[in-house]
């Protein structure tokens, strides 16, 4: 009866969590980021780096040519951007900026229609290099 008790409490627990959305990743931002933090959620990567709007577009797009990535389009005013490219292989790249405060940017990298954690993160790493 315990086992069956316990089991039944965390199926419960587990059941709150699906529930609530909570299917993603949050990690602490490593060496090539900067101090911000990083979160994927549903195969979009949002970053926070702790530098200006106009600053981190210009990076943005840097890191963009550095690695290689050919940039379609871009658009920006005041309030954000955004910056849509493709990779060699045609997979394409959105990215998101927004002003947060004055001192600080939010970045959201989706690559592909699914979103791939591990290119957003060479993308990210590569801004915030240049940051």
């Amino acid at each position: 009866m315990k086992k069956t008790k316990a089991m039944v409490t965390w199926l419960v627990v587990l059941s709150a969590l699906c529930s609530c959305g909570c299917w993603f990743a949050v990690a602490a931002v490593g060496a090539g980021v900067g101090a911000g933090t990083y979160k994927f959620i549903r195969g979009q990567l949002e970053v926070a780096y702790p530098s200006g709007y106009q600053e981190t577009w210009s990076a943005t797009l840097a890191a963009l040519e550095s690695l290689e990535i050919r940039k379609k389009s871009a658009a920006k005013d005041a309030f954000g951007g955004t910056i849509e490219a493709a990779r060699a292989d045609g997979t394409g790249i959105k990215i998101a900026i927004t002003p947060i405060t004055s001192a600080s940017t939010s970045v959201k990298i989706r690559v592909g229609f699914w979103g791939n954690q591990a290119i957003s993160e060479m993308i990210a790493d590569e801004i915030g290099r240049r940051l």
